[in-house]
């Protein structure tokens, strides 16, 4: 096995989130990844078409990580209260720590599109370099029609060369990723919350 995914977009299912993601981002962003990584055909995991009939959802999304290149996930306070959506940063993050993605290098495989107020972010979210689309986060069907919709298009391709510049220095990829040291052992130091403020539920195929 080796890669499969370019980017495994991480985030909150439920609406307005789910919405702006599959009506108004997905779409696009994938359209600008290609052109940005030289037209070639993109791969990305959105776990509303990557998992399948008969399929176990955390085993899924587990190898997907595995085989994924970078973590692009659209971040707000509420997504950080997620346990799976914290499960998925922590498996890259794991990753960055291990092959020293960490202290002086810049670079790292996690991109956060921050969609709402950043202040109740974990401190390694504070810190990073995410793009900022809070005032271009809207998922009626009347934002395609707004001006700000122009923008959002800019700033989704300005992301997209971001992402590629991403995945040209990712590492080799490495059988390790799907062990459980990289990806059991990682989720159990996450600690599910008692009554979790947002659900991320099993999905229908």
């Amino acid at each position: 096995m080796a890669y499969q995914y370019d980017v495994f977009l991480s985030y909150l299912h439920e609406k307005p989130c789910g919405t702006w993601v599959s009506e108004h981002f997905l779409q696009y962003f994938r359209h600008q990844l290609g052109n940005a990584l030289g037209g070639r055909q993109t791969s990305i995991f959105f776990d509303r078409t990557g998992i399948h009939t008969g399929q176990k959802w955390p085993a899924v999304l587990k190898q997907a990580l595995a085989t994924s290149r970078c973590l692009v996930g659209i971040w707000s306070p509420l997504y950080f209260q997620s346990h799976w959506c914290q499960c998925e940063c922590a498996i890259m993050l794991h990753r960055e720590k291990q092959l020293g993605f960490t202290g002086n290098n810049p670079d790292g495989l996690i991109a956060g599109v921050k969609v709402n107020d950043g202040i109740h972010f974990p401190d390694f979210a504070k810190v990073s370099q995410y793009a900022d689309f809070e005032h271009l986060f809207f998922d009626s069907p009347g934002f395609a029609k707004s001006e700000l919709y122009l923008e959002f298009q800019q700033k989704v391709k300005e992301l997209a060369l971001d992402i590629a510049s991403l995945i040209s220095k990712t590492p080799a990829w490495s059988s390790d990723w799907l062990t459980p040291a990289w990806t059991d052992d990682v989720i159990a130091t996450i600690a599910a919350p008692a009554q979790p403020k947002v659900s991320q539920p099993l999905l229908a195929p």
